[in-house]
């Protein structure tokens, strides 16, 4: 590790060296070693050893000191605007950049500090190296408003998703299919009462697509919070065709299995697997006539540390063509639901007939749940084909507990459309990051740790600080060199 140390000699000449720190073996303790590099000029620049210096510094007039004139964070907002700059958004925004080159400090300062609410940016652009590099004097409260709303403007967003799907993402896809609600009490013309987790709540619902290989966001549709997810389907599926997206394959949450959805599907060439729900008849039927045979041997299939029985059933008619469905028993959640069964008889009167022919068959359908499935897939893949769709479920996670959606704190509609957005772009970032970091830490570990990577600013020079271990090791994982600010502006 080495710094740079500068001496005032008593002639009032500014000496600078450079000090290296090294380990002594023999005595078993660190020492510095110095080499002297030159004199401290009136600018603050180092004038090397052996450059002729005309005339000596008078004793009343000594050479002026480089004065220091503020000290910011470097590591946290470099990082993030790296990040930005390498990921797989940045050529598709490149022409929104260059209108509103404040964006990008923008959204490094959500990558930063996502609970902060936006009009805070500019107070931590005064403290960071962005605020030194970026143009800061447009993210006022007001102007991120306007931001917000340019970046919501369906012609904008339009064109960013045509150039990031053809960016390598483009021809025929296996894709996630999922909707979240996202509750909020502001008001808006897609805002509505809807269902969220049990309660109905005034809410939007978002509407994401995902590649199944990658696990990388693809599209998004937000809608009012009362609209079905079964009445949504369609024009997503329409919606990615229009940008040139053809899926092959579809993963879609239950949510959006209807016969008009899995026809339509059909229609589009595009095969399927969702979970079917337990109230249709076909998986009542079949619970009534299968669910006592199918602890079987024959049917053990083991998933991970866990041990299942899968039995697969071809269908003739499965929502207008032939079809496949996969009967699951797990025995622990079939322990769960015998406990729960039990407590319920406990509590109801268990004789009258009615709760009899219930309890009946809600014992059988214990630890059993159903895939349906256009074509057929082994019974070893299936499961694992089914909870890839857990990725999507993380990825709404990461929007909402990582990167902080809540609370939504628009009100015009082009805003909100706008911050829905920006949340998209960022998701995609923190993703990529969170894949580079490679599990030796978190996206936010990494921000708290190079947050207090400091850097100098004096009148004509930045000098950064030393890098931890730690620090090099994050830059690294990222691929992201950390320029030689030293050297000079």
């Amino acid at each position: 590790m080495s710094f740079i140390r500068q001496k005032k000699m008593s002639s009032g000449v500014i000496c600078a060296y450079n000090v290296t720190q090294v380990w002594d073996p023999e005595k078993k303790q660190p020492r510095q070693i110095s080499k002297y590099l030159g004199v401290i000029g009136a600018d603050g620049a180092i004038i090397p050893k052996g450059t002729a210096v005309r005339g000596r510094p008078k004793k009343n007039k000594p050479l002026e000191y480089a004065k220091e004139k503020l000290i910011v964070d470097f590591g946290d907002g470099f990082f993030a605007s790296e990040v930005i700059k390498h990921s797989a958004i940045y050529d598709s925004l490149s022409g929104f950049l260059q209108k509103r080159p404040e964006l990008l400090s923008l959204m490094a300062y959500r990558l930063c500090c996502p609970s902060g609410p936006m009009y805070n940016c500019l107070s931590w652009l005064s403290g960071n190296i962005l605020g030194t590099w970026k143009p800061i004097d447009k993210l006022s409260s007001q102007s991120i408003s306007r931001i917000l709303a340019e970046l919501g403007k369906e012609a904008q967003q339009r064109k960013f998703f045509k150039s990031y799907l053809q960016g390598g993402h483009l021809g025929p896809k296996n894709v996630i299919i999922d909707a979240t609600s996202l509750p909020n009490q502001i008001h808006s013309e897609f805002n509505a009462w809807g269902y969220s987790e049990g309660t109905i709540e005034k809410q939007f619902r978002l509407h994401c697509v995902v590649d199944q290989a990658t696990k990388r966001p693809l599209f998004y549709r937000n809608v009012a919070g009362n609209s079905s997810d079964v009445s949504a389907l369609k024009a997503t599926v329409d919606e990615l065709k229009s940008l040139g997206v053809n899926q092959s394959f579809a993963l879609v949450d239950s949510g959006y299995c209807s016969a008009g959805n899995l026809k339509m599907l059909r229609e589009n060439k595009i095969d399927f697997l969702t979970r079917l729900p337990a109230g249709r008849t076909l998986y009542k039927t079949l619970v009534i006539t299968q669910a006592g045979f199918i602890e079987d041997t024959q049917n053990l299939t083991v998933f991970g540390k866990r041990a299942l029985f899968i039995k697969t059933f071809a269908i003739e008619d499965l929502y207008g063509d032939k079809g496949y469905l996969y009967m699951i028993l797990d025995p622990e959640r079939k322990n769960k639901d015998i406990q729960s069964l039990s407590l319920e008889c406990q509590q109801d009167d268990a004789e009258k007939e009615e709760n009899k022919e219930k309890n009946a068959y809600q014992l059988k359908a214990a630890g059993i749940f159903m895939l349906i499935s256009s074509k057929e897939i082994l019974k070893e893949e299936v499961l694992e084909a089914y909870y890839t769709r857990q990725s999507i479920e993380q990825i709404f996670g990461f929007s909402k507990n990582d990167l902080e959606i809540f609370p939504i704190r628009h009100h015009a509609d082009e805003t909100i459309r706008g911050y829905l957005f920006l949340q998209f772009l960022l998701l995609i970032v923190f993703i990529e990051v969170r894949e580079k970091l490679a599990g030796k830490y978190t996206v936010e570990q990494a921000f708290m740790i190079l947050r207090s990577l400091k850097c100098k600013i004096y009148e004509s020079k930045y000098i950064l600080q030393e890098l931890t271990k730690k620090q090099k090791q994050i830059f690294g994982l990222a691929s992201i060199l950390v320029p030689d600010l030293n050297a000079g502006i």
